[in-house]
């Protein structure tokens, strides 16, 4: 009699090259992260709205003045802090978290770079197995790329200086020196990455695979020094430039060195712990808002585009009340119901917050405006 025998499917592990089997079981899901999945817009909107109200809370912080809301205010601030969070929370998105992905998911974790910038280590999972599975080599990666794109980062930050230089009409001179760099770099990192391979000393059809190969990660690595690149001009266009050369060359050894720390701790744990690459991308992107309003007065630049902050200069036609609130206040007029030279400071909730003059600052009611006479400075 004739049996017949089943056999199941065994499970798919990945086996590492000395034959151990790589056990790489599915880590449940938090319920946090289960929230995050399901309300992503929601989430990527809230640290957007959280990043434009915290440059909102340095302006005001600057003008020493805390505006008193109401709910039809309080939605202007909403639609102010979400396109000011948006911009800049994408600047900053490209600057500290887009290049390590860059370098974890192309370039770190590639087979072919195995014992270069990776290596196969113990590691005990969260079922408390133990198991082997590639880790990235921290040691390697500053070496190898850490080097080449701090050095990038710093000559880029460096040359922001030549936007000021408009040698190439209409073109910003900071664009020509940018391309420079980028055909500079991506020949660096294809001679960093032909002595890590060799293909020179491969069979023919091999070392033409591997030159592949490295003309690819040279191009991804000149993109993330490229997102770099536009993060910082578009940031430093927006902070209307930084005047004084010591200021500057101090935020460039901050920012630069933000942003290599960060772009190398996303790539080492963006593969197995993204939350955390996450986190401190996020942390770090705190920390350059803080740097660039510190040493560049972004906020208050951002605030001037509206019209509103240094440099917007209006004269103001008001009611005979507030004639008589300001001269009684010492505040001095340029007419019988005109105040000249004046900046206005905030706008939000029932009263404007002005400097008159560049030396007394005064609420003035919004029912006592009656005109308002924008003075267009060269």
């Amino acid at each position: 009699m004739q049996t017949e025998t089943t056999t199941s499917a065994e499970p798919l592990v990945d086996v590492s090259p000395n034959g151990t089997a790589h056990n790489q079981p599915q880590q449940p899901s938090s319920e946090l992260e289960k929230l995050l999945k399901a309300n992503t817009t929601l989430a990527v909107w809230l640290i957007f709205l959280g990043i434009g109200g915290g440059l909102l809370a340095l302006y005001y912080f600057r003008i020493g003045y805390l505006p008193d809301m109401e709910w039809n205010s309080a939605l202007i601030y909403l639609f102010v802090c979400s396109i000011f969070g948006g911009v800049i929370g994408l600047l900053l998105t490209i600057s500290v978290y887009l290049p390590g992905v860059i370098w974890c998911e192309i370039i770190v974790f590639e087979k072919i770079l195995d014992n270069h910038l990776s290596y196969y280590a113990e590691h005990d999972d969260p079922l408390g197995k133990r198991s082997m599975r590639k880790e990235p080599c921290i040691k390697s990666i500053m070496y190898y790329l850490g080097i080449p794109f701090f050095g990038a980062l710093v000559l880029s930050h460096l040359c922001l200086r030549a936007s000021e230089i408009a040698v190439i009409k209409p073109i910003d001179s900071y664009l020509v020196v940018a391309i420079l760099f980028l055909v500079a770099t991506f020949f660096v990192m294809r001679k960093i990455f032909r002595s890590l391979l060799k293909p020179q000393e491969k069979s023919v059809p091999e070392g033409k695979t591997i030159t592949r190969q490295i003309f690819k990660y040279s191009i991804w690595f000149t993109l993330s020094v490229l997102l770099n690149q536009i993060a910082m001009y578009v940031i430093y266009r927006l902070a209307n430039r930084t005047s004084e050369r010591s200021d500057f060359l101090v935020l460039t050894a901050m920012c630069t060195t933000v942003v290599s720390i960060s772009t190398h701790v996303v790539a080492v744990r963006h593969r197995y712990y993204p939350r955390q690459a996450l986190v401190f991308a996020l942390v770090a992107a705190v920390m350059l808002l803080f740097m660039a309003d510190r040493f560049s007065s972004l906020s208050m630049n951002l605030m001037s585009r509206y019209g509103i902050g240094d440099g917007k200069r209006v004269n103001l036609l008001v009611t005979t009340d507030a004639v008589q609130l300001v001269s009684s206040e010492g505040v001095p007029t340029c007419g019988p119901q005109h105040l000249c030279n004046v900046e206005i400071l905030s706008k939000v909730g029932d009263h404007y917050f002005v400097r008159v003059g560049d030396k007394v600052c005064i609420t003035l009611p919004k029912k006592d405006i009656i005109a308002i006479r924008r003075l267009y400075s060269p």
